[in-house]
């Protein structure tokens, strides 16, 4: 279930609804008593309409916020005030839908007065996990469009001539274990029993950019110093300088360091490949 329909299903809980409510004033009082020192494109604070077929409509709140707002100090009591409130209602509606708590998402509020200078930093986050057996395996990905689409049907084709992979092709809204995109796009999936022949190995590691990770170094005159903190809804007071630190360079991960990578053919990733393959059991 990608976020928007996640969102409507929550709608006619009232334990949603109240938290919903909430934020929505919280991010109203923030408009009104705050100043936007930096705000990332569509990560603003603030909700947005969606429309769905059938006429429906919802406001629904953004899944990510990267923004610094400066408040006054007499401001920020109340602000912990939201944010307590916030966190209490979080929880209530998690636990209406039988979810265990594990996090609050990251758009809640980090509160951070009196800060003299942010350097906002980002870099390529990634994700492996060890394919098992019986399971199949996301391969490649195509973002809809006809040519698209003519594209994935070619590599299924490809991989089942070439390489006796029995590939099919899986659109991004059918149920994919720990959904990869909310974007309108096609898989090409693998049987990972296949995957383990053709390689010759018995077990594989996948691993694949899994987004953006945002961090913002803060520096304050007090006890606190310099620290990092996630770069979400940061709550500030005055005039902080704000810098765009250099992209950081992808730190190195250890299984391109010790596994040895496992290619389709010579020329290295097939067609719309978007995971990296290594044997897993390679000392």
């Amino acid at each position: 279930m990608n976020y928007e329909k996640s969102c409507l299903a929550r709608v006619n809980n009232i334990e949603w609804i109240d938290f919903y409510t909430l934020e929505q004033e919280f991010f109203e009082y923030l408009a009104i008593n705050g100043t936007v020192l930096k705000s990332e494109d569509g990560f603003e604070p603030q909700y947005h309409k969606i429309e769905f077929r059938g006429k429906r409509t919802i406001y629904a709140p953004p899944m990510y916020v990267r923004s610094v707002i400066s408040v006054a100090k007499s401001a920020i009591p109340t602000i912990r005030k939201y944010k307590k409130d916030l966190e209490a209602a979080y929880r209530i509606a998690m636990q209406s839908i039988n979810k265990s708590f594990k996090s609050f998402p990251s758009r809640f509020p980090s509160i951070e007065p009196d800060l003299s200078q942010i350097n906002i930093w980002r870099q390529a986050a990634t994700s492996s996990k060890i394919l098992k057996h019986g399971d199949v395996a996301p391969i490649c990905r195509f973002f809809t469009d006809a040519d698209s689409r003519e594209n994935a049907k070619q590599t299924v084709d490809h991989l089942k001539v070439n390489y006796n992979i029995q590939a099919k092709l899986l659109k991004s809204n059918m149920s994919l274990r720990g959904g990869l995109s909310t974007e309108p796009c096609v898989y090409v999936t693998a049987p990972v029993n296949e995957l383990l022949s053709h390689f010759g190995v018995s077990s594989i590691r996948s691993r694949r950019e899994s987004g953006t990770q945002y961090r913002a170094h803060c520096y304050a005159a007090d006890e606190r110093g310099s620290f990092r903190i996630g770069y979400g809804l940061v709550i500030t007071t005055g005039h902080p300088e704000i810098y765009e630190t250099v992209p950081q360079r992808e730190r190195a991960h250890k299984t391109t360091l010790i596994k040895k990578p496992l290619y389709f053919s010579n020329i290295g990733k097939i067609a719309g490949q978007f995971v990296e393959l290594y044997e897993e059991d390679n000392k």
